[in-house]
């Protein structure tokens, strides 16, 4: 009799935040056998499909310190695959869990067989509630509380006695009679000063006799008649009952995917023309001796074991896939709306060692190292391309210029004037034994009728001091010239610039 409260759960997979899903169901703690989460497993919205042969489901309810961990592969446990085209499995929570639940918080995990790969499911909750039965001591139900199959048995070790009680009533009836006998014959050996008091005595336990066995027979008529009444009710309640019978069972398959025994539907040598028109299931065959007639792949052996899959979707949309289990291969072969579109078989890489392959996270932790090693370079390019190795002001002969590192670390100079027109700047070598001559010119500017060059001698003493040496002027209208030391360019920043090439590796 279908007596289960099914809770139907939805579960969507995906990668969107989902928060947790208040089922909003109850149980009771003495819910036995009858507490049913039925969830249907979906993905964008279609149904997951739930191949025995290719996934496992996995669930762990838990409430405070009690827990339940279940999987379909779990010979005769509560969790099974129910309808594996519609993603819908079922999972009847056992009594030992719902006898101490309370607040229940549950998980559902789809594996494939092999567990390489998981999807966890939603979370969700409900409550185990404690019913009126559960709050009576223990010492009244031990009085007072008859289960179900408590009463069947009841019932039956009740008729038992009765039949045994019935059976020997003849029994008791003559042994009533033989005591009375025997107390007729004990009267008649007595004397007559006892004959009164034992009539009396006699009279009196007769009498205590029949009034304790018609109470006997009439609470024995009363029991046998509600007894019966029971298992009257008890039979009607089965006939009427959903309970599924035996034959009931047999083919149970809308379509059958798979032969009897769950196995593939094996399809005899040559049988099939044109693997692409196959029908939706789950095959075996071997292939003719040239594959390349029943549409295989031209990398398929001749002669060989093949185990098919098709699936066929809205509009003759068809999924097709070949493996070649001896030579480890796999091919899939996509077919869109009416064959406007043929992907053509597609072979699958397989890999012995799945830790050759690379991740996500490997590379994008390469790509990260890449980019901040990129960065480094690119600030330190930067950084020592060009580097000031002088601020303040000389000008006047006998000025010295220290610089905070030496200028033989460099390719060249940058060196910044102010010169007789304004701002200059000037590119030197750094060869050690030539100074460093700068001229600036400059002519009046209104009319252009006056003007100068100015030259200014920089000595290196040392890779770190400068000085100027000489400082002068030549005057183009006058065509004189004059030696003074505040009349060269004055030097107020040095630049140190570094080839590309030359910069440091480290």
């Amino acid at each position: 009799m279908a007596m289960d409260k099914i809770a139907n759960v939805n579960l969507e997979t995906s990668a969107n935040y989902q928060s947790l899903s208040n089922l909003n169901v109850q149980f009771w703690n003495q819910d036995k056998e009858t507490a049913v989460l039925q969830f249907k497993i979906t993905r964008n919205n279609f149904p997951l499909s739930l191949s025995k042969e290719n996934v496992e489901v996995f669930i762990k309810l838990e409430s405070g310190v009690n827990y339940i961990v279940d999987s379909t592969e779990v010979t005769g446990g509560g969790f099974e695959i129910i309808d594996e085209l519609n993603g819908i499995v079922s999972y009847t929570i056992p009594t030992e869990f719902m006898t101490v639940a309370q607040s229940v918080t549950g998980q559902v995990y789809v594996a494939t067989q092999d567990r390489e790969k998981v999807v966890v499911q939603r979370k969700f909750s409900f409550e185990v509630a404690e019913d009126l039965l559960s709050t009576i001591p223990a010492s009244e139900k031990l009085k007072e509380i008859k289960l179900f199959s408590q009463l069947r048995d009841e019932v039956s070790d009740t008729m038992a006695k009765l039949n045994e009680d019935f059976a020997n009533m003849q029994d008791y009836v003559t042994m009533v009679n033989q005591a009375a006998t025997d107390g007729v014959n004990q009267l008649n050996t007595l004397s007559e000063d006892n004959l009164t008091a034992y009539n009396n005595n006699h009279t009196e336990k007769l009498n205590e006799m029949t009034t304790k066995g018609d109470n006997y027979t009439s609470q024995f008529v009363e029991d046998k008649n509600y007894i019966d009444t029971k298992i009257s009710e008890f039979e009607q309640k089965v006939i009427a009952s959903d309970v599924i019978k035996k034959d009931d069972t047999n083919n149970w398959q809308k379509y059958k995917i798979t032969s009897d025994d769950g196995s593939r539907q094996y399809l005899k040598k040559g049988t099939i023309t044109d693997i692409t028109t196959l029908s939706p299931g789950s095959y075996e065959t071997v292939s003719n001796d040239d594959p390349t007639t029943q549409n295989f792949p031209t990398a398929f052996n001749g002669a060989s074991y093949a185990q098919i899959d098709v699936t066929i979707g809205g509009s003759n949309r068809k999924q097709i896939e070949i493996v070649h289990s001896y030579q480890g291969k796999v091919w899939r072969r996509y077919i869109h709306t009416d064959g406007t579109r043929d992907s053509g078989w597609l072979e699958i890489p397989m890999v012995t060692n799945a830790s050759t392959l690379e991740l996500k996270d490997g590379a994008q932790a390469k790509a990260n190292t890449a980019e901040s090693n990129a960065k480094v370079y690119t600030n330190k390019v930067a950084s020592e391309t060009n580097e000031v190795i002088f601020m303040g002001s000389a000008k006047n002969i006998g000025s010295t210029i220290n610089l905070s590192k030496p200028f033989t670390d460099y390719d060249e100079l940058k060196i910044f004037v102010y010169g007789h027109g304004g701002a200059e700047t000037y590119i030197r070598d750094t060869d050690p034994d030539r100074r460093i001559v700068m001229h600036s010119f400059n002519i009046t500017d209104s009319d252009a009728s006056n003007g100068d060059i100015v030259e200014t001698f920089i000595e290196k003493n040392s890779p770190t001091n400068l000085e100027i040496t000489h400082a002068g002027s030549y005057n183009f209208p006058t065509n004189s010239g004059n030696a003074d030391s505040t009349l060269g360019v004055e030097v107020y920043k040095i630049v140190g610039v570094r080839y590309h090439e030359n910069l440091s590796q480290s």
